[in-house]
């Protein structure tokens, strides 16, 4: 509620959204779903568009996507799972931490053969949970005891339990050893190198910090400055002034403009750079005589300065010789 104005226009967009969704979803069905009558009679061995239209009136958390169908010169797209319940962060670090938890989590599943299902009705108790205040900290979610082969039953009221979110991530006891510590598993299964490991090490870092309250979520940090704000009276009315600070702080952020320690800890945010963020064609035209002379000048002036240092510091032609 207190951020209201500032989401005002993404709530209307999702509104407008849900309406177009409802009225193509009416019209879908008294067309039998397809939306183009022509369509309607195809051979399912080779088409998928009556599973489509079917899983187009699903909006769940995660999706099955069948392959499209193949052309002479395009890719070969396989079987995908498409994870739809992540937010945008506000820094490509953390967009960069949250993808790469998931899909590393998707690759430990299967080297490991575990068994993660949990019944339906236990995830949708999950989202409403997830969708309260400060839920990554107050709230406990359904999550598998135990890492059982695939082919333990998925509705054993015994095999699943409620877990805080540091306690699916980090661990719980000695029967659940959490999914970082199995991430970090199969890194060194694989014989992950030590540079990307490190890297993996600070995405990881980010999440358990997270997950224990040692770090803000991104919801925690514009409730406290909105808060904070001289201008905001705590009645949940955000002023134009406060909302204008607020998005402000959460561009400069991103961009790299304003360190948040209390979000990111030590983590650095390189500024955003406008001047390489699209690439530079190969040039068509001539250069002129004259920017050329002064280009090859200075360039040439450069790299003699360098060869003269070279060879005085003991280089081919300069110095001591070698032996």
């Amino acid at each position: 509620p207190a951020l209201g104005s500032v989401l005002w226009g993404y709530g209307t967009r999702r509104r407008n959204d849900a309406r177009r969704r409802s009225t193509n979803e009416r019209a879908g069905a008294r067309r039998g779903v397809g939306s183009n009558e022509s369509r309607l009679r195809l051979d399912d061995a080779t088409e998928t568009d009556h599973f489509e239209n079917l899983q187009g009136t699903n909006w769940q958390t995660v999706r099955w996507k069948p392959p499209p169908r193949a052309t002479a010169c395009g890719p070969q797209v396989g079987w995908r799972v498409e994870f739809r319940s992540m937010e945008v962060q506000l820094t490509d670090f953390e967009n960069a931490a949250f993808t790469t938890f998931v899909v590393l989590v998707s690759r430990v599943i299967l080297a490991f053969d575990l068994n993660l299902y949990l019944p339906l009705t236990k995830v949708d108790e999950n989202m409403r949970r997830a969708h309260l205040r400060d839920a990554v900290l107050q709230q406990r979610f359904w999550f598998r005891k135990h890492m059982a082969p695939p082919e333990e039953p998925v509705d054993d009221p015994d095999a699943c339990e409620e877990m805080s979110v540091l306690e699916i991530l980090t661990g719980k006891g000695d029967h659940f050893p959490g999914l970082i510590p199995l991430i970090f598993a199969y890194l060194e299964a694989i014989q992950c190198d030590p540079e990307t490991l490190e890297l993996m090490r600070s995405y990881m870092d980010l999440l358990r910090r997270r997950a224990s309250g040692q770090l803000a979520t991104a919801a925690r940090w514009m409730r406290a400055r909105v808060a904070a704000h001289p201008s905001y009276r705590g009645d949940s009315r955000v002023p134009d002034d406060v909302a204008y600070d607020l998005v402000k702080a959460c561009a400069d952020v991103a961009e790299g403009r304003l360190r948040a320690s209390e979000l990111l800890g030590e983590q650095p945010i390189p500024p955003l750079r406008t001047d390489d963020a699209y690439y530079v064609p190969l040039m068509r035209r001539t250069i002129a005589r004259g920017e050329r002379a002064s280009l090859l000048r200075a360039y040439a002036a450069r790299y003699s300065a360098e060869r003269d240092g070279y060879e005085g510091e003991g280089g081919p032609g300069g110095g001591e010789s070698l032996p």
